[in-house]
Formats: C-alpha cells, sequence, structure tokens
C-alpha cells in the first residue's frame, strides 16, 4: 500500500497543491520532505493519516484527492484503494471475530497474507517512564496506528512478550540464548549506526525491563537512556512492534534529539523494519537529505503569490553525498550558513574592496573586528586580502 499523488482543492495551508510520488511512472519507497516552516510539511503528513477516517473524507471535500495503490501478495496486481476496501481494514477484527461471510471480507482476506496499515509518528510524543505491564502482551490489528505514549507505554512488554514467544516456539533454545535472540533481532535493526549501547535482553526480577549495556560494560534500562538514545530506540522498536509490511510509514522530523551522523542513516534503519513499506518523512535535517537522491526528495516552497508547490526531479539540486552547505543553501534556500551578521559584515568589506576602499578607516576597522572574531586564516577573510593584493597590482598598472 503505498501514495501515488494527492490534489489539494483550497486546503487553508496547502490550496490547491498537487505531489507526485512517483519517479519513471512507479511509486516511491522513500519520499523526503523539506521546506521552510509554516510551507505544510506536518499538515501533508497529518493530512495523509487523516484521510482515512471517512468523516474527515467527505467534511473536507476530498473525494479523489488522495490516490493509493495496494498490491495483492498472491497476483501481485496495483489497483487504486477504494472506501471499502478501506473500511474493510479498518474494520477486520470485527469481521473476523464474526466469521463474517461477506464476500468482500473473503476477498480481502484471500488476497492478503499481511495486512497493510497507516502508520504516524508525529513530533510531539511525550517519553513517559516505560514500565512492562505483562510478558502476554496481545495486539489486535488496526489499521490505523500512531505512535502516542499510550502505544510506546507497551514497548517493555512487547520484548518481553518477544522472549515468551521464542521460548514457547524454539523448545531447543536455553533461556539465555532465546534473550540473545531477540536482542540481536533488534540490535541488528540499528547496525548501520555503530552504537556504543546495545540491547542486552530483560532484567532477570519481576520487572522484566529492557537492559542496556555500553562498551565499557555498565548497564542500564531503557528510562536511563539519553534523550537522543531514547529517542531512537523507542521511535523504532515503537514501529517493529507494529509489525508493518507494505504500509505507509509517516515521520514527523525523525532527526529529534539525534546526532548528525545518526541522523546520515536513520532512513536505513527505518528500511530494515518490515518490508515493502513506503516510509514518508518530513525534516529540517541537511544530513537526511543529503542521504536521499533527488528523485526521493520533495521540497514545499513558495511561489510569488504566496501559494504553496512541491518541487522535486529536474528541479532540484542533486542532494545525494553533498555538503551540508550545499544542501542549506541551493536546496533549502538558506542565503547563508553563517551567522547573519557575520555574513554581512563581509558582503560590506568584499564591497570597500571592490570599490578600492580598502584604506579605509571604515574598512580597516571592519576587518579588525571580523579578524578578531573569525581568526586571520578564515577562508574568506583570506580571500579578501588576495582580492586587495590584486586590486593593488592592478591600480599600480593603471598608475594609480
Amino acid at each position: 500500500m503505498k501514495v501515488k499523488n494527492i490534489h489539494f482543492k483550497n486546503h487553508k495551508v496547502l490550496k490547491n497543491l498537487d505531489i507526485d510520488f512517483t519517479n519513471n511512472g512507479e511509486v516511491l519507497d522513500t519520499v523526503v520532505i523539506a521546506g521552510i516552516n509554516g510551507s505544510g510539511k506536518t499538515n501533508l503528513l497529518k493530512y495523509i493519516y487523516d484521510y482515512f477516517y471517512k468523516e474527515y473524507y467527505y467534511n473536507n471535500n476530498l473525494t479523489n484527492s488522495l490516490e493509493i495503490l495496494f498490491e495483492k501478495e498472491e497476483i501481485l496486481v496495483k489497483e487504486k484503494l477504494d472506501w471499502g476496501f478501506i473500511n474493510y481494514l479498518k474494520f477486520y477484527e470485527h469481521y473476523k471475530k464474526n466469521d463474517s461471510e461477506n464476500s468482500n471480507y473473503q476477498i480481502l482476506k484471500s488476497n492478503l497474507k499481511v495486512l497493510p496499515k497507516i502508520i504516524y509518528i508525529p513530533t510531539e510524543i511525550n517519553f513517559q517512564s516505560i514500565q512492562t505491564q505483562t510478558n502476554m502482551l496481545e495486539r489486535l490489528y488496526n489499521f490505523s496506528n500512531i505512535v502516542d505514549t499510550g502505544l510506546i507505554s507497551n514497548i517493555a512488554s512487547y520484548i518481553a512478550t518477544r522472549v515468551t514467544y521464542i521460548s514457547n516456539t524454539e523448545e531447543d533454545l536455553t533461556g539465555k540464548e532465546v534473550r540473545e535472540k531477540v536482542a540481536k533481532e533488534i540490535n541488528d535493526i540499528f547496525s548501520i549506526l555503530d552504537l556504543d549501547i546495545k540491547l542486552q535482553g530483560l532484567s532477570r526480577d519481576e520487572r522484566s525491563m529492557p537492559i542496556f549495556s555500553n562498551s565499557t560494560g555498565e548497564e542500564f534500562d531503557i528510562n536511563e537512556l539519553s534523550s537522543g538514545e531514547k529517542q531512537l530506540f523507542v521511535r523504532t522498536l515503537a514501529i517493529k512492534m507494529l509489525e508493518p509490511e507494505n504500509s505507509i510509514i509517516l515521520i514527523d522530523e525523525p532527526e529529534l534529539s539525534l546526532h548528525p551522523k545518526w541522523q546520515q542513516k536513520i532512513l536505513e534503519v527505518y528500511k530494515k523494519i518490515g518490508k515493502n513499506n513506503q516510509i514518508i518523512v518530513a525534516t529540517h535535517s541537511p544530513h537526511i537529505l543529503g542521504s536521499v537522491p533527488k528523485e526521493n526528495l520533495i521540497i514545499l516552497t513558495r511561489d510569488e503569490n504566496g501559494e504553496i508547490k512541491a518541487l522535486k526531479d529536474e528541479e532540484l539540486y542533486s542532494s545525494l553525498g553533498q555538503p551540508v552547505d550545499r544542501i542549506l543553501e541551493d536546496i533549502m534556500g538558506l542565503e547563508t550558513t553563517r551567522n547573519p551578521n557575520i555574513f554581512r559584515s563581509l558582503k560590506k568589506l568584499r564591497e570597500l574592496v571592490d570599490n578600492n576602499q580598502y584604506n579605509s578607516e571604515e574598512f580597516k576597522s571592519l576587518m579588525k573586528e571580523m579578524t578578531a572574531t573569525l581568526g586571520g586564516t578564515d577562508q574568506d577573510l583570506m580571500l579578501i586580502k588576495m582580492n586587495i593584493n590584486i586590486k593593488k597590482k592592478q591600480n599600480e598598472q593603471r598608475g594609480e
């Protein structure tokens, strides 16, 4: 199940925006959305998630405004998702419980071994203390899933349940081997990040809390992780707990509290969870933008009339592997990566040199201030000094 395109009509923020989520006719598995504040990134994610609530759909006059495709696993035919199909997904447990003979339900059940989900991870997640509630966590199928405090509170129970499940299904393993296997399943997701911390297993007391250790051998439970580590593990494990396949995963600002070296690889972490998912993220991080090809980027900006438009493909510079400075300036539209006041002072120095005023008191005073601030080896200051030497030689040749 993947978003193919979206058309907004008279949306209060996104106006009449059209966004295509394809490249060369194929729906993208990964989409990274960036743009200035107020451009509608979060609105876009929330819209996709809220679209599946019928009352939202009709109250906002959204008929035919979102095209979503799903793949039938056995016959591999891509079809447009319609409201009948959505409703059977939303009420699947009801039909299952009542052993429904409804023909549409039977068609859905026979064509999909793994039911798709829509998962939304908002920016505002309150990381309260996590405790194990039970070692037998039962998770019924839900089509719409939002990662909130309630879901996060079940993470410790999910790990404990996973240990119990492996113990019951692989009886030849010792208790230690079971805990190691579950820990490896989770640690493998994060292997690309070269983390100093790893999940070791569960505490051996009645709490059965997830226990982590670092390279020095120090142990601590999940509530004692740093804010960045907790963001990383809790968000990721919440998605894993939902076991997404053929699903849409919406993540708002995945870079929150993460070190830049983790931001560079965080999309690879999410791609390792489940299979055949479409991941759509909204971000301000140049490190995330620099981790994907330009065909996976959508930049929201404003035109001369103040309306939001989406830039993609040939309208963008290539971002993959580019330095942060170039991404910020060429793709995200930042005027400078320097402090704005420093930028203006350097610009003023260049203007004074261009006008042959490098001997003026204004230039000398400003140059002294910038040298004290930036140091004599600053690249821009050195270029300004080189330009002065060139100007002097040109003036000497002209006899000035």
